[in-house]
């Protein structure tokens, strides 16, 4: 089965501010300047029915919702909301389905599965998600992007588990269109469930345009009836040749609303004003029905959303993140902002969901610097809850004496950080350079989780579960690879009691795609590639172990050879022969019975004798406990 990504350019119209006062952009330096806006008795009837209707969260009134926005937007002037739909004939690449059987079964092991081997390639982004609402709850996705080679366009590969991030399986692959590069590290997924069963995958990315220009794109996949949109560039009502979009973040309401979330999409910009200097900012837009494949409703919100900076002709890199909770009732989403002008603080922004002016720094902080504040801060991220329970929680990246760390500032106050603040002590090695954060909430919690890499002669990828209360559980090494420098990994979770550790990250290189799977126990290598060769022969520990009466055994070979596996008791006494015979390469995996057996230690033993030629050789041993 076969499914097109089609390229979607937005139609953009200009509309002229008709509000009282209009907006006013903020300076970075001077945080306690306020935005005045005035209200029109129209506008605040609308904001109110708007508010109303989204409580209900009914599908019903989402027609009515869009159409209020429009009306809101038309009094504002402050963005445009345009209908995407397929173009018959911009055919983008394709999706391929590759529904592939399952695993199943834990260690006490951190098992790292090799999800995707890119050969020659390099990868350009991955990211992750995990399915929280319905029967469905707990099925892990997650995406990598790489490049085959300088010519050929960038490729995306989707991949789900079904067993809490044991083995993983291709659902589609495709590629975005020639020409156009994904930048690196620029990619984001937002998963937002229906009540109906259906989820869907929201997928940013930001890439550069043959012309150098950077901009950001989305694509839209519905899981599990295989359906998909591929939107070629998102561009706001005054894009043009200069402007730059990257950096792109997604959130979503969909914690509260089910059937009709907004997702939220915050990016970095930066342009060039008339005496040649560079302008940075952030950008922000809605998508007003992310459950609709053919017709997606975009609200992009034109004036910058509130800080801006005009850097002379220095070229710098910003970052932007975006976040939504409630505060007192009401819905409202936070925006960071760090990496240029006074790259020693952090600066955060509020508004309501609606994007409209007056966004405002009091009450969120304004510029922080936190205990260290002369020390630059780069990379930071924000994760709420998506709920009304205050916690939220920027991680980031800080030099101090020479070395960089990673931090985090922590509110239990809706993000008003200039109220009171946790300031964590400085993460990582106090050695070895430790790289950009990731972060993670529990929709409807209070937890969040944070990954980062440190380079050292055995690297280690960190990951801290954390609450307002501070950290609950810090593994200091969940990899069984080298990790890369050059893309952050990316935390999740699973529902796995006890044991709910789990991330993805890429090797050095940057190549291939790995999930570490496990909050205990020493990492090791679990590949299990689904349709790919593997690189070596591996016998993998049995799952479960401990088992009772039955287990499973897993191996990988890569390249014809004779497979002897068998199990012994603890007095070296044969008592089953799972395989011998001839095996092509690829992965495999055998079920061992032990119902006759008694409780007590097994070995099982593979080994693997390529005829004439001593290079095929192997041979493995692993411990098994049965307890009946």
């Amino acid at each position: 089965m076969v499914f097109k990504f089609y390229v979607h350019f937005s139609v953009i119209y200009l509309f002229c501010i008709t509000a009282t006062v209009p907006f006013a952009q903020n300076t970075m330096g001077n945080s306690e300047t306020q935005v005045t806006f005035r209200k029109s008795e129209k506008q605040v009837e609308i904001e109110q029915e708007l508010k109303r209707l989204k409580k209900q969260d009914k599908i019903e009134n989402l027609s009515k919702i869009i159409e209020l926005n429009r009306q809101l937007e038309r009094i504002t002037g402050t963005g445009n909301t345009e209908t995407g739909s397929l173009q018959d004939g911009n055919n983008y690449g394709t999706l391929i389905n590759f529904h592939q059987p399952s695993m199943g079964g834990f260690t006490d092991d951190i098992q790292n599965t090799r999800i995707y081997t890119d050969g020659n390639g390099k990868i350009k982004g991955i990211a992750a998600a995990i399915e929280q609402r319905g029967s469905t709850a707990g099925k892990l996705w997650s995406i990598v992007v790489y490049s085959a080679d300088s010519l050929s366009p960038d490729t995306l590969k989707v991949y789900y588990s079904l067993n809490n991030g044991v083995s993983w399986n291709m659902y589609v692959s495709g590629n975005i269109r020639p020409g156009d590069f994904i930048t690196p590290d620029d990619l984001d997924m937002e998963l937002v469930e229906n009540n109906t069963g259906q989820k869907y995958l929201w997928v940013s990315f930001g890439f550069k345009q043959v012309s150098g220009r950077k901009a950001v794109g989305a694509f839209i996949l519905q899981v599990p009836s295989l359906n998909g949109t591929f939107f070629n560039i998102l561009e706001w009502s005054e894009a043009d040749s200069l402007k730059n979009y990257y950096n792109v973040r997604l959130t979503s309401d969909n914690a509260q609303y089910a059937a009709t979330p907004y997702v939220y999409i915050a990016c970095s910009f930066d342009s060039v004003d008339a005496s040649g200097s560079r302008v940075y900012s952030q950008k922000f837009a809605r998508i007003l029905s992310p459950y609709s494949l053919v017709n997606p409703v975009f609200s992009f919100m034109s004036p910058n959303f509130y800080w801006f900076d005009n850097a002379g002709s220095v070229p710098r890199r910003s970052y932007t993140d975006i976040a939504y909770f409630i505060s007192g009732g009401e819905d409202s989403v936070e925006v960071s902002f760090c990496g240029v002008a006074d790259s020693t603080k952090l600066y955060f922004a509020k508004s309501d969901i609606l994007g409209n002016p007056p966004v405002s720094s009091i009450g969120a902080g304004g510029n922080i610097g936190g205990s260290n504040p002369n020390s630059v801060k780069t990379h930071a991220k924000l994760s709420s809850n998506g709920n009304n329970n205050g916690s939220i929680v920027c991680t980031f990246r800080e030099f101090n004496d020479g070395l960089w760390n990673v931090k985090w500032f922590s509110s239990s106050n809706f993000g008003n950080f200039e109220s009171g603040f946790s300031d964590s002590p400085l993460l990582g090695s106090t050695l070895n350079t430790n790289y950009s954060p990731e972060i993670i909430g529990v929709r409807n919690g209070s937890t969040h989780y944070i990954s980062f890499f440190t380079d050292a002669a055995e690297d280690s990828i960190h990951y801290i579960s954390m609450n307002s209360a501070g950290i609950m559980n810090h593994v200091y090494r969940m990899n069984y690879y080298s990790g890369s420098q050059e893309i952050a990994p990316k935390p999740v979770f699973r529902y796995q009691t006890g044991d709910s550790c789990l991330m993805i990250y890429s090797e050095e290189g940057p190549k291939n795609m790995i999930s570490s799977a496990g909050c205990t126990g020493v990492p090791i290598g679990l590949i299990h590639q689904n349709n790919e060769v593997p690189s070596e022969f591996r016998l993998m520990q049995n799952y479960p172990n401990p088992f009772n009466p039955a287990t499973k055994i897993t191996f990988s070979v890569p390249l014809k050879t004779h497979i002897n596996l068998k199990v012994y008791d603890i007095q070296g006494r044969e008592v089953a022969v799972l395989a011998d015979s001839e095996y092509s390469s690829g992965n495999y995996e055998v079920n061992f019975d032990a119902s006759s057996l008694a409780s007590g230690v097994y070995f099982c033993r593979l080994e693997a004798a390529q005829t004439g030629n001593a290079a095929g050789s192997f041979s493995d041993i692993k411990k098994m406990v049965l307890l009946k």
